[in-house]
């Protein structure tokens, strides 16, 4: 999905482009960070992680057995609404309950070398470990954290308000000044 966001871009002809990437989208926008950088000029992650290791402990295990019955009714509805075909909603979940368990995560040095600001963000009851957004935080150049309280995995839909205006307030911010003559 990322090669395919970077070509599509890429033809667009569209550079220091801004996200905002939640879950499988959030994995997206870091991977573009790390591989694309020049079409990323900042941005929100909710409820990513950059390796496996910081799902919650059984998530991926899970993730293996996942059923279209399992994915919450907006995501369902969601999907319908945009697609040409509904009946294929078993078959995207199928294909992402094979998919994260397989997808090899980044190292902390690729997470270092991002050079773009990325604002951090997980519900205190995501998927995403606690202490592993604030790892990934830490190893960021221009990394920003937000953990919502009283918050699950899906705090972009039940809390749009929160997410909304402090996502509209990062990227309005100005770029960060370079630290050590590096941008």
């Amino acid at each position: 999905m990322t090669e395919d966001v970077a070509a599509l871009l890429q033809q667009l002809k569209v550079q220091n482009a801004e996200f905002f990437g939640f879950s499988i989208g959030g994995g997206i926008a870091l991977r573009l960070a790390v591989k694309y950088p020049e079409l990323v000029r900042k941005a929100v992650i909710f409820g990513a992680q950059y390796s496996n290791d910081g799902l919650v402990p059984g998530l991926v295990e899970n993730l293996k057995a996942l059923k279209a019955e399992d994915m919450p009714p907006q995501f369902r509805e969601g999907y319908a609404k945009v697609v040409p075909d509904p009946t294929k909603f078993r078959t995207l979940v199928a294909k992402i309950g094979a998919m994260v368990p397989r997808e090899k995560g980044f190292s902390p040095e690729e997470i270092k070398s991002i050079k773009a600001p990325i604002l951090v963000m997980i519900g205190d009851g995501d998927f995403v470990q606690p202490e592993h957004a604030v790892e990934m935080y830490r190893l960021l150049r221009h990394g920003q954290l937000a953990v919502l309280p009283q918050s699950t995995h899906f705090a972009p839909m039940d809390r749009p308000q929160w997410v909304g205006s402090m996502t509209r307030a990062f990227l309005a911010a100005p770029m960060p000044k370079p630290k050590d003559g590096k941008p």
